[in-house]
């Protein structure tokens, strides 16, 4: 990811690592190594950027500022960055002065404006939704560790609440829903879309179940994601390295990835690592004996109960957000383009729920 390597400063280090230059709002960050022609806005924190990311700043004369976040967004800028690659042995590489050199097509400025308000409209209504589940979990994991994983004793663990790996047959299907470690978020709990394979290997699960990574660095990372896209009885399959959690009857299904995500539980996870250097992971025979305070029932049953009306909630806008992000990747190269014209990208934006 782009934003990989931006390193946030404080005031006490600006000048040293504002040399090169001072990344303002507005300007767009590209990767000219690695994974060449990404892009990312400058994030709303002072910051300073990396060797292999080169700045793009508009001065709003000939190209809008808020235009230019999509343009390097369009196919036509990957056609054009696919052209200038460098690809070597290690890593591919893309010259400073070859990203001065491409050519984008670019509307009058009115109508570059334009472009940019309805697939920004998109991605606002994506942020809000997705600030509302940041939110929501916020509150969920500040009342659960102050009732139940800050109290005192460790009488019990977590195989107490949570069944590791719990036995689910293969699916009786040539397709189904397959779910890779690319998917998995790293910070809320919605999984980004799914796959369909041959139902073959690796992890099985439903509804309501979480899934965690168990190898380094998506441990680390924080790779977990609670599944609520399925039909009834319907199961999914995942990667080799997922964990799978489940609540036990009596606890409400959003418990074991408010359990799984708790930053006691989860250094327990990355101190039980095993293996070579690169490729360590943890057993769910370590996950299952993690000792933890035993909760009051009354607490239990009323606090699954408020954390399973949010998640629900919450997986409507994981939804719409999924409508949204195609709608707006589906309208990109066609306003770009001038396949689609802005008044007809509003009705469809409109359709969308924005």
């Amino acid at each position: 990811m782009v934003l990989d390597q931006v390193r946030l400063i404080s005031d006490d280090n600006l000048a040293e690592w504002t040399r090169r230059t001072v990344p303002i709002k507005g300007d767009i960050l590209v990767t000219r190594r690695g994974r060449v022609g990404d892009t990312a806005p400058v994030p709303d924190v002072p910051c300073a950027i990396g060797q292999n990311i080169v700045l793009l700043r508009s001065d709003g004369t000939k190209v809008h500022k808020d235009f230019l976040r999509w343009a390097v967004r369009s196919p036509e800028w990957w056609s054009e960055v696919e052209r200038l690659l460098n690809v070597g042995a290690v890593f591919s590489s893309l010259n400073v002065k070859d990203i001065g050199r491409i050519r984008l097509s670019i509307p009058p400025i009115a109508e570059q404006q334009a472009i940019a308000e309805v697939l920004g409209a998109l991605d606002d209504k994506i942020a809000a939704n997705t600030a509302l589940a940041d939110t929501a979990e916020q509150m969920l994991r500040a009342e659960i560790d102050a009732a139940w994983l800050r109290s005192e004793g460790r009488s019990s663990t977590l195989s107490d609440f949570v069944e590791i790996n719990p036995k689910v047959a293969v699916p009786r299907t040539d397709s189904a829903v397959y779910i890779d470690m690319k998917r998995l978020p790293e910070s809320g709990w919605s999984i980004n879309g799914f796959d369909y394979r041959e139902p073959r290997g690796g992890a099985r699960f439903r509804n309501g179940d979480t899934l965690l990574a168990r190898i380094t660095p998506c441990l680390e990372n924080r790779k977990t994601g609670f599944v609520d896209h399925l039909e009834d009885g319907q199961v999914g399959i995942g990667s080799t390295e997922f964990i799978v959690l489940r609540s036990r009857n009596d606890v409400a299904a959003p418990i074991s990835f408010l359990l799984a995500t708790a930053p006691r539980f989860r250094d327990h996870a990355i101190q039980h690592m095993i293996g070579t250097s690169g490729r360590q992971r943890v057993a769910a025979s370590d996950l299952a004996s993690f000792e933890m305070p035993t909760p009051e029932p009354g607490w239990l049953s009323d606090f699954g109960g408020r954390a399973e009306a949010i998640f629900e909630a919450i997986s409507m806008h994981s939804a719409e957000n999924r409508t949204l992000a195609a709608t707006r990747d589906a309208l990109l190269p066609q306003l770009m383009s001038g396949k689609v014209r802005v008044r007809d990208a509003e009705a469809t934006a409109s359709e969308a729920g924005v």
